[in-house]
């Protein structure tokens, strides 16, 4: 029987996933921030100074978009390198089942630099 304890790379994702997702939270925050403290001034601004209040509002729209689809676009990197992680997982259990028999122990836990041992 293989054992594999790759928990510290598993810890790893969990925590960049959990990160980026609170950074990213904070980011839409404060673009959100930035609209609502600018809202208040619309009826302030005629002609020119109208226009630019517009074109402004568009902006931050737009930066908006751009930033939740740059978030998104990170999820996804993220479940990706998490899919290929667990396939690259299995896969050396079931080398490591295929080579050595049921007595084989893979453990990669607490080593840094993702360095790894066969017993």
């Amino acid at each position: 029987m293989a054992k594999l304890e790759l928990t510290e790379g598993l810890e790893t994702f969990e925590k960049a996933a959990r990160d980026s997702g609170d950074s990213g939270e904070l980011l839409v925050i404060e673009v959100q921030n930035l609209e609502n403290s600018v809202v208040s001034l619309k009826e302030t601004f005629k002609g020119a100074g109208a226009d630019a209040y517009t074109n402004f509002m568009v902006k931050v729209n737009e930066c908006q978009g751009t930033l939740i689809g740059a978030l998104s676009l990170i999820n996804a990197g993220q479940a990706d390198l998490y899919k290929a992680y667990n396939t690259s997982e299995d896969m050396t259990v079931s080398d490591a089942d295929s080579a050595g028999g049921d007595n084989v122990e893979l453990s990669w836990g607490g080593v840094a630099g993702g360095g790894g041992s066969m017993a």
